[in-house]
């Protein structure tokens, strides 16, 4: 793991020490504006679950709806671009940020275990 992902998994796992949860959001904003990979992504999850994390998502529609909107916008622009699209792509096709759609694809590589 690079060093900038392994300073955002000691953070995390810093944070969570008493709770032993990362919420998906603070995965998110832990991560914030970062050029990171699915990959990476999956790397640092695995990381935290390793550490004896459990990672949680929001309460509620929202996380479903952004969730359905980046996936929706993968699927169209994937083919379209001839290579997977970036999350600033994802997110101007979507209509979300792109921390939405950093989250969006974080759960989904949650989901993907």
């Amino acid at each position: 793991m690079r060093r900038e992902l392994q300073t955002i998994a000691d953070a995390l796992l810093a944070a969570s020490a008493t709770t032993k949860a990362v919420t998906l959001d603070a995965i998110g904003n832990a991560i914030g504006a970062r050029a990171i990979t699915p990959v990476e992504i999956d790397t640092l999850i695995g990381t935290l679950e390793a550490a004896g994390r459990s990672i949680t998502g929001p309460a509620g529609g929202a996380g479903e709806d952004r969730l359905k909107a980046t996936v929706a916008a993968v699927r169209v622009l994937r083919p379209a671009l001839g290579r997977p699209p970036t999350p600033a792509e994802i997110a101007a096709k979507a209509g979300l940020s792109v921390d939405d759609v950093r989250h969006a694809l974080t759960l989904l590589k949650v989901m993907q275990r």
